[in-house]
């Protein structure tokens, strides 16, 4: 919808966006192919401050290791560290970093607790945990410790977009791109501009944070994987795997892009070629998602067994991250929802999701869990809630489809369900047909009608 106007003075064009799409009444989609689940197991993206930037190599982590030991008091060595770990979990999905770095964090907090930098990277630690009031707390209190610390204004925006405060978000990101427009800041409006519904946008963004760069090559490599999954949302999906596969160079058999080039090859009809791609993944980063899309496309070739170990394996990498103080509530929920398992736990998980990030993605999860559960009349506030900033997302409209029709709300599933479609006729492997059998069943639409809000 709105361009940048510079590249060197974004100044006001994100609040002229959002302006702008608050006004569009008829909602749109994009698929985020389970988007909690896929910043699972990641901090937030920030520039570190130039004495820590994290590279995360063995020898860097030795080298901090024992410049603590020798200065025991040097705060700087602590946070330098702790910030290395958490890249390390970027790198790796080792949710043991996360109490490594607590420790670290712990130990920097009696030196100074109220170290600007010592806040922030407790406020990542805690976004990247999913405790995103806490890290919006934190996060606020860097903030008003330091006014000019870019990394403390990408907490507050991560903390407040959980939180589902996002006018406050997005005056906090017009702050941080007044201050520095850099790889963190255009990332962030990437997302808010996917957000808001604005796809085309949310590229032209992430473009920039790529032109940009990031400080480490993970970075870049994420960069183009967020890219490729904007393209594959909006049914592009020759383009996506060519920015799956630019994030392949960029940082070789990177995980996420793995499981891009499996998404992709799934579009495709190539299943056996997106098993072996999301085992790859898996086997380097053992994040959830990958074994449920793994598991997806084996009991899409009647490999049931098989599809049921890689599930299996969501409860145990779902028990390792809570034993490291991760939170993934909302994503078991909607694995559970998805898969017709234990469908009270997963109700109550996306229940307590919901009140601990209030936020669109949570609403929608509750929404289908609510739907799964028979519990229809609140799964259709929830889906209206789901939706209410306009976002253009094939699966968030496809539950919302699919509830009206449960509702008995003829003309708004046929107008859900088409819009679904239209952008991303391969947004889920599980509900894509479902969702073209349902459509048909419903018949033709006497006249266009638009979502009731």
């Amino acid at each position: 919808m709105t361009a940048l106007a510079t590249r060197r003075v974004p100044m006001k064009w994100l609040v002229a966006f959002v302006t702008v799409a608050m006004l569009v009444l008829v909602p749109t989609v994009i698929a985020y192919w389970r988007r909690p689940v896929d910043q699972l197991a990641r901090p937030a993206l920030f520039h570190p401050p130039a004495w820590s930037r994290p590279t995360a190599s063995d020898a860097t982590l030795q080298a901090l290791q024992q410049q603590i030991k020798a200065k025991p008091g040097d705060i700087v060595a602590y946070i330098t560290l702790a910030n290395a770990y958490l890249q390390r979990v970027r790198e790796t999905g080792d949710p043991a970093f996360y109490a490594k770095t607590d420790a670290l964090l712990k130990q920097a907090a009696k030196i100074d607790p109220l170290q600007p930098e010592l806040l922030t990277t407790e406020g990542i630690l805690a976004l990247a945990r999913h405790d995103f009031a806490g890290g919006l707390a934190v996060g606020k209190k860097a903030q008003a410790m330091d006014g000019e610390n870019p990394r403390a204004y990408g907490v507050v925006v991560d903390g407040e977009i959980e939180m589902g405060q996002y006018d406050a978000a997005i005056k906090t990101l017009q702050a941080m791109i007044d201050h520095r427009p850099d790889f963190s800041s255009y990332s962030r409006v990437a997302y808010a501009r996917e957000l808001y519904g604005d796809p085309e946008g949310a590229i032209e963004a992430m473009q920039y944070a790529i032109e940009a760069g990031g400080p480490v090559p993970e970075n870049n490599a994420w960069g183009y994987v967020q890219l490729g999954n904007l393209q594959f949302g909006l049914g592009h999906v020759d383009e996506a795997g060519k920015q799956y596969d630019l994030a392949i160079h960029a940082l070789d058999q990177y995980p996420a892009a793995l499981a891009g080039q499996a998404r992709v090859a799934t579009a495709k009809g190539q299943l056996e070629q997106a098993t072996t791609l999301y085992g790859q993944a898996f086997d380097r980063m053992p994040l959830p998602e990958y074994a449920i899309a793994h598991g997806d496309v084996l009991a899409k070739l009647a490999r049931q067994t098989e599809a049921h170990q890689q599930y299996d394996l969501v409860t145990v990498v779902d028990k390792l991250l809570t034993a490291n103080g991760v939170n993934i509530d909302l994503e078991t929920a909607l694995f559970y929802a998805d898969h017709d398992l234990q469908l009270p736990e997963s109700l109550a998980r996306a229940r307590a999701a919901y009140t601990a990030r209030p936020s669109v993605t949570a609403a929608d999860g509750l929404s289908w869990t609510l739907y799964k559960t028979g519990n229809l009349q609140e799964a259709g506030r929830y889906a209206h809630e789901a939706l209410k900033l306009g976002t253009r997302d094939s699966l968030k409209l496809f539950h919302a489809g699919m509830i009206a029709k449960a509702l008995g709300q003829t003309d708004e599933a046929r107008t859900d369900l088409q819009m679904a479609l239209d952008l991303n006729p391969n947004f889920s492997l599980l509900y894509q047909d479902l969702a073209r059998t349902t459509l048909q069943g419903l018949g033709p639409a006497p006249t266009s009608t638009p979502r009731s809000k």
